[in-house]
């Protein structure tokens, strides 16, 4: 009997010592909001990049995670969706438009790359009957030896 409870010690006490040391657990946190209200000033999206300005008004539900680690790896994810009024700010005779919008972003860092992804989608339709679709998405991607690559793709449709 003593035989197996030191060989269980010799054991375990081996194990610990052989073991490497466990890093703590990450931090993570995920937020969710429902509702949402903004407004801000913008144009109408398009692959183009331009026109009148527009008083935006959006409604979205947000769920943001980020999980943050003992060596100080991070990992942020965030998906915001919901409708909008978008009004001419400067000119009445343009249309106003209503539609809906998703937007999504991730970032990643090590401590030696960094990168991040954000996608936006929106359709609308306006008040004269004219429709607009458009699919954007970012890249971005910094490596150890400090080169940054970056695209852009827009998509009308």
């Amino acid at each position: 009997m003593l035989r197996r409870l030191f060989a269980c010690v010799l054991t375990a006490g081996l194990l610990l010592i052989g073991s490497p040391a466990y890093a703590q657990p990450p931090v993570t946190e995920t937020v969710h909001e429902k509702g949402v209200v903004e407004t801000f000033e913008d144009v109408v999206p398009s692959c183009e990049f331009g026109g009148p300005l527009y008083v935006v008004t959006t409604t979205s539900n947000r769920v943001l995670h980020i999980t943050e680690f003992e060596d100080g790896r991070v990992h942020v994810t965030f998906t915001d969706t919901g409708t909008f009024v978008a009004v001419p700010k400067d000119d009445p005779s343009l249309p106003s438009f209503t539609g809906k919008f998703t937007v999504w972003g991730g970032f990643n860092a090590n401590g030696k790359v960094v990168n991040g992804t954000f996608t936006f989608n929106a359709h609308g339709t306006g008040s004269d009957g004219s429709t607009f679709r458009v699919n954007l998405v970012d890249h971005f991607n910094v490596t150890p030896n400090g080169t940054e690559f970056f695209f852009t793709h827009c998509h009308d449709a």
